[in-house]
Protein backbone atom coordinates (compact mmCIF):
# COMPACT_ATOMS: atom_id res chain seq x y z
CA UNK A 1 0.00 0.00 0.00
CA UNK A 2 1.78 2.85 -1.23
CA UNK A 3 -0.65 5.58 -1.86
CA UNK A 4 -4.56 6.27 -0.43
CA UNK A 5 -6.69 8.87 -2.04
CA UNK A 6 -8.86 10.82 -0.01
CA UNK A 7 -11.49 12.35 -1.67
CA UNK A 8 -13.00 15.05 0.33
CA UNK A 9 -15.42 18.19 0.13
CA UNK A 10 -14.64 19.20 4.35
CA UNK A 11 -17.25 17.84 5.96
CA UNK A 12 -17.72 16.22 9.39
CA UNK A 13 -17.89 12.74 7.71
CA UNK A 14 -15.37 13.45 5.31
CA UNK A 15 -12.68 14.49 8.09
CA UNK A 16 -13.88 10.86 10.22
CA UNK A 17 -12.08 9.75 7.16
CA UNK A 18 -8.96 11.72 7.83
CA UNK A 19 -8.33 10.41 10.87
CA UNK A 20 -8.75 6.70 9.52
CA UNK A 21 -6.71 7.41 6.62
CA UNK A 22 -4.05 9.32 8.99
CA UNK A 23 -3.66 6.30 10.52
CA UNK A 24 -3.33 3.99 7.82
CA UNK A 25 -0.82 5.99 6.25
CA UNK A 26 1.47 6.01 9.64
CA UNK A 27 1.20 1.98 9.60
CA UNK A 28 1.76 1.46 5.96
CA UNK A 29 4.21 4.26 5.44
CA UNK A 30 1.89 5.85 2.20
CA UNK A 31 1.69 8.31 0.68
CA UNK A 32 -1.92 10.21 1.32
CA UNK A 33 -3.34 11.94 -1.95
CA UNK A 34 -5.90 14.45 -0.76
CA UNK A 35 -8.54 15.62 -4.08
CA UNK A 36 -11.58 18.01 -3.55
CA UNK A 37 -13.60 18.09 -6.48
CA UNK A 38 -14.88 21.60 -6.72
CA UNK A 39 -17.56 22.00 -9.26
CA UNK A 40 -17.73 25.79 -11.08
CA UNK A 41 -20.54 27.58 -13.46
CA UNK A 42 -18.36 27.67 -15.96
CA UNK A 43 -15.03 25.88 -17.57
CA UNK A 44 -12.88 27.78 -14.77
CA UNK A 45 -9.26 26.73 -16.46
CA UNK A 46 -10.78 28.69 -19.84
CA UNK A 47 -11.46 31.75 -18.03
CA UNK A 48 -8.52 34.56 -17.62
CA UNK A 49 -8.26 36.36 -14.34
CA UNK A 50 -10.12 39.47 -15.87
CA UNK A 51 -12.68 37.46 -15.81
CA UNK A 52 -12.66 35.33 -12.84
CA UNK A 53 -13.51 38.63 -11.20
CA UNK A 54 -17.30 38.18 -12.35
CA UNK A 55 -17.85 34.89 -9.91
CA UNK A 56 -17.09 36.11 -7.18
CA UNK A 57 -18.77 33.44 -5.37
CA UNK A 58 -16.62 30.83 -7.07
CA UNK A 59 -13.55 32.69 -6.05
CA UNK A 60 -14.11 32.31 -2.34
CA UNK A 61 -15.44 29.00 -2.46
CA UNK A 62 -11.98 28.04 -4.21
CA UNK A 63 -10.41 30.32 -1.31
CA UNK A 64 -11.67 27.88 1.43
CA UNK A 65 -11.17 24.66 -0.27
CA UNK A 66 -7.13 26.03 -0.90
CA UNK A 67 -7.18 26.92 2.78
CA UNK A 68 -8.71 23.48 3.73
CA UNK A 69 -6.56 21.39 1.73
CA UNK A 70 -3.19 23.46 3.22
CA UNK A 71 -4.41 22.74 6.79
CA UNK A 72 -4.58 18.84 5.74
CA UNK A 73 -1.12 19.29 4.59
CA UNK A 74 -0.14 21.02 7.92
CA UNK A 75 -1.85 18.06 10.16
CA UNK A 76 0.28 15.76 8.03
CA UNK A 77 3.39 17.22 8.05
CA UNK A 78 3.12 17.33 11.76
CA UNK A 79 2.38 13.92 12.21
CA UNK A 80 5.80 13.19 9.56
CA UNK A 81 3.68 11.93 6.68
CA UNK A 82 3.98 12.42 2.91
CA UNK A 83 1.04 14.18 1.70
CA UNK A 84 -0.59 15.33 -2.14
CA UNK A 85 -3.53 17.79 -2.09
CA UNK A 86 -5.24 18.59 -5.64
CA UNK A 87 -8.11 20.73 -6.42
CA UNK A 88 -9.91 19.62 -9.44
CA UNK A 89 -12.38 22.04 -11.37
CA UNK A 90 -14.66 19.93 -12.81
CA UNK A 91 -18.03 19.31 -13.27
CA UNK A 92 -18.13 15.58 -13.78
CA UNK A 93 -19.03 12.54 -11.33
CA UNK A 94 -16.76 11.73 -8.72
CA UNK A 95 -17.13 8.57 -8.73
CA UNK A 96 -15.76 7.89 -12.08
CA UNK A 97 -13.19 10.86 -11.70
CA UNK A 98 -11.19 9.07 -8.54
CA UNK A 99 -10.13 6.44 -10.94
CA UNK A 100 -8.08 8.89 -12.90
CA UNK A 101 -6.27 9.15 -9.55
CA UNK A 102 -3.92 5.64 -9.79
CA UNK A 103 -4.13 4.86 -5.68
CA UNK A 104 -3.92 1.47 -3.54
CA UNK A 105 -6.68 2.51 -1.61
CA UNK A 106 -9.35 5.20 -1.25
CA UNK A 107 -10.83 6.41 2.01
CA UNK A 108 -13.99 8.15 2.01
CA UNK A 109 -16.62 9.32 4.43
CA UNK A 110 -19.95 9.25 4.30
CA UNK A 111 -23.09 10.11 6.41
CA UNK A 112 -25.70 7.78 4.81
CA UNK A 113 -28.90 8.19 3.28
CA UNK A 114 -32.40 7.76 3.87
CA UNK A 115 -35.76 8.69 1.93
CA UNK A 116 -35.77 10.43 -1.16
CA UNK A 117 -31.81 11.21 -0.97
CA UNK A 118 -31.35 7.30 -0.65
CA UNK A 119 -32.89 6.56 -3.85
CA UNK A 120 -30.27 9.18 -5.75
CA UNK A 121 -27.11 7.48 -3.88
CA UNK A 122 -24.60 9.08 -1.68
CA UNK A 123 -20.95 10.31 -3.49
CA UNK A 124 -20.09 6.75 -1.50
CA UNK A 125 -22.25 4.75 -2.53
CA UNK A 126 -21.24 5.40 -6.50
CA UNK A 127 -17.47 5.36 -5.57
CA UNK A 128 -18.17 1.78 -4.19
CA UNK A 129 -19.97 1.04 -7.32
CA UNK A 130 -17.00 2.10 -9.52
CA UNK A 131 -13.93 2.63 -7.97
CA UNK A 132 -11.32 0.13 -9.15
CA UNK A 133 -9.41 0.54 -5.89
CA UNK A 134 -10.12 -1.23 -2.47
CA UNK A 135 -12.92 1.28 -0.93
CA UNK A 136 -12.75 1.98 3.03
CA UNK A 137 -16.32 4.16 3.77
CA UNK A 138 -15.92 6.09 7.13
CA UNK A 139 -19.34 7.09 8.77
CA UNK A 140 -18.76 7.80 12.42
CA UNK A 141 -15.97 8.66 14.26
CA UNK A 142 -13.74 5.99 14.91
CA UNK A 143 -13.53 5.72 19.14
CA UNK A 144 -10.21 3.94 18.74
CA UNK A 145 -8.05 3.26 15.70
CA UNK A 146 -7.23 -0.34 16.97
CA UNK A 147 -9.43 -2.09 14.62
CA UNK A 148 -9.04 -5.84 15.47
CA UNK A 149 -12.16 -7.53 14.38
CA UNK A 150 -13.32 -7.92 10.59
CA UNK A 151 -15.80 -9.53 9.13
CA UNK A 152 -15.22 -10.74 5.77
CA UNK A 153 -19.04 -11.45 3.85
CA UNK A 154 -19.45 -13.95 1.02
CA UNK A 155 -20.99 -17.20 -0.61
CA UNK A 156 -17.50 -18.46 -1.37
CA UNK A 157 -19.07 -19.58 -4.56
CA UNK A 158 -16.73 -17.88 -6.72
CA UNK A 159 -12.71 -17.39 -6.81
CA UNK A 160 -12.51 -14.10 -4.67
CA UNK A 161 -9.31 -14.86 -3.83
CA UNK A 162 -7.12 -12.00 -5.73
CA UNK A 163 -9.24 -9.44 -3.98
CA UNK A 164 -9.20 -10.69 -0.59
CA UNK A 165 -5.67 -10.26 -0.64
CA UNK A 166 -6.29 -6.46 -0.49
CA UNK A 167 -8.48 -7.00 2.42
CA UNK A 168 -5.56 -9.31 4.08
CA UNK A 169 -3.17 -6.43 3.07
CA UNK A 170 -5.86 -4.17 5.59
CA UNK A 171 -6.11 -6.39 8.08
CA UNK A 172 -2.21 -7.07 8.69
CA UNK A 173 -1.95 -3.24 9.04
CA UNK A 174 -3.64 -3.93 11.89
CA UNK A 175 -3.39 -7.18 13.19
CA UNK A 176 -6.81 -7.65 12.69
CA UNK A 177 -8.83 -11.13 13.57
CA UNK A 178 -10.58 -11.80 10.05
CA UNK A 179 -14.20 -14.22 10.63
CA UNK A 180 -15.23 -15.74 7.70
CA UNK A 181 -18.96 -14.63 7.23
CA UNK A 182 -22.13 -17.12 5.12
CA UNK A 183 -25.30 -15.65 5.49
CA UNK A 184 -27.90 -18.74 5.52
CA UNK A 185 -31.21 -17.90 4.03
CA UNK A 186 -34.82 -19.15 4.13
CA UNK A 187 -34.95 -18.89 0.08
CA UNK A 188 -31.21 -19.77 -0.35
CA UNK A 189 -30.55 -22.13 2.02
CA UNK A 190 -27.55 -24.49 2.56
CA UNK A 191 -26.92 -27.82 4.68
CA UNK A 192 -24.08 -27.28 7.18
CA UNK A 193 -21.71 -29.29 6.05
CA UNK A 194 -22.01 -27.84 2.14
CA UNK A 195 -21.11 -24.45 4.06
CA UNK A 196 -18.23 -25.17 6.05
CA UNK A 197 -16.68 -27.58 2.69
CA UNK A 198 -16.46 -24.46 0.75
CA UNK A 199 -15.10 -22.14 3.51
CA UNK A 200 -12.79 -24.88 4.15
CA UNK A 201 -11.54 -24.56 1.01
CA UNK A 202 -11.38 -20.95 0.64
CA UNK A 203 -9.99 -21.15 4.71
CA UNK A 204 -6.43 -22.52 2.98
CA UNK A 205 -5.76 -19.64 1.34
CA UNK A 206 -6.11 -17.57 4.87
CA UNK A 207 -2.88 -17.18 6.77
CA UNK A 208 -2.86 -19.93 9.13
CA UNK A 209 -4.18 -19.24 12.44
CA UNK A 210 -6.12 -15.53 11.27
CA UNK A 211 -9.47 -16.10 10.32
CA UNK A 212 -12.80 -18.29 11.84
CA UNK A 213 -15.43 -19.81 10.27
CA UNK A 214 -18.95 -18.82 10.59
CA UNK A 215 -22.73 -19.51 9.41
CA UNK A 216 -25.42 -16.78 10.63
CA UNK A 217 -29.15 -17.49 9.39
CA UNK A 218 -31.04 -14.66 8.91
CA UNK A 219 -33.96 -13.62 6.57
CA UNK A 220 -31.65 -11.32 4.37
CA UNK A 221 -27.60 -10.68 3.70
CA UNK A 222 -27.95 -7.83 5.83
CA UNK A 223 -29.53 -8.46 7.82
CA UNK A 224 -27.52 -11.46 8.19
CA UNK A 225 -24.04 -9.09 8.29
CA UNK A 226 -25.35 -6.48 10.86
CA UNK A 227 -26.72 -9.02 13.16
CA UNK A 228 -23.06 -10.91 13.01
CA UNK A 229 -21.06 -8.03 13.15
CA UNK A 230 -23.34 -6.44 16.04
CA UNK A 231 -22.62 -9.59 17.86
CA UNK A 232 -18.95 -10.05 17.84
CA UNK A 233 -18.76 -6.38 17.98
CA UNK A 234 -16.61 -5.49 14.65
CA UNK A 235 -14.77 -2.84 13.59
CA UNK A 236 -14.89 -3.52 9.92
CA UNK A 237 -17.30 -5.10 7.52
CA UNK A 238 -15.50 -6.35 4.18
CA UNK A 239 -17.27 -7.64 1.27
CA UNK A 240 -16.63 -8.05 -2.44
CA UNK A 241 -18.02 -6.67 -5.20
CA UNK A 242 -18.72 -6.80 -8.97
CA UNK A 243 -19.19 -3.10 -9.30
CA UNK A 244 -22.68 -2.30 -11.01
CA UNK A 245 -23.75 -4.90 -9.54
CA UNK A 246 -22.90 -5.18 -6.04
CA UNK A 247 -22.32 -7.73 -3.39
CA UNK A 248 -21.23 -11.53 -4.98
CA UNK A 249 -23.46 -13.76 -6.22
CA UNK A 250 -26.13 -12.82 -3.51
CA UNK A 251 -29.71 -11.79 -4.75
CA UNK A 252 -29.85 -8.57 -3.62
CA UNK A 253 -27.68 -6.17 -6.29
CA UNK A 254 -26.69 -3.33 -3.99
CA UNK A 255 -26.22 -5.22 -0.81
CA UNK A 256 -22.46 -3.23 -0.18
CA UNK A 257 -24.24 -0.13 -1.07
CA UNK A 258 -26.93 -0.60 1.16
CA UNK A 259 -24.40 -1.24 4.12
CA UNK A 260 -22.69 1.50 3.12
CA UNK A 261 -26.12 3.70 3.71
CA UNK A 262 -27.31 1.79 6.87
CA UNK A 263 -24.05 0.21 9.02
CA UNK A 264 -22.79 2.24 11.71
CA UNK A 265 -19.59 0.10 10.83
CA UNK A 266 -16.99 1.17 8.01
CA UNK A 267 -16.90 -1.16 5.18
CA UNK A 268 -14.22 -1.82 2.83
CA UNK A 269 -15.38 -2.86 -0.45
CA UNK A 270 -12.88 -4.61 -2.79
CA UNK A 271 -13.89 -5.05 -6.63
CA UNK A 272 -13.46 -8.49 -7.79
CA UNK A 273 -11.68 -7.51 -10.50
CA UNK A 274 -9.04 -5.96 -8.57
CA UNK A 275 -5.74 -6.84 -9.80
Amino acid sequence: MKTILIPTDFSECANNAVIVAFEMAKKAKATLHFIHFLKTPVEWKKLRKEQEKNFPETLHEIGKARAALTNLETKAKKLKLKIQTTLVFDNGDISELVNNYKADFIVVGSHGTQGFKEIIGSNAQRIVRYAKSPVLVVKQEPKNLNFKQLVFASTFEEDVHQPFLKILAFAALFKAQIHLLYVNMPFQFKETDEIEAQMQQFLKKCPKGTCTINIYNALNEERGIQKFSEKINTDIIALTTHGKTGFVKMIAPSITESLVNHSKSPILSVNINTK
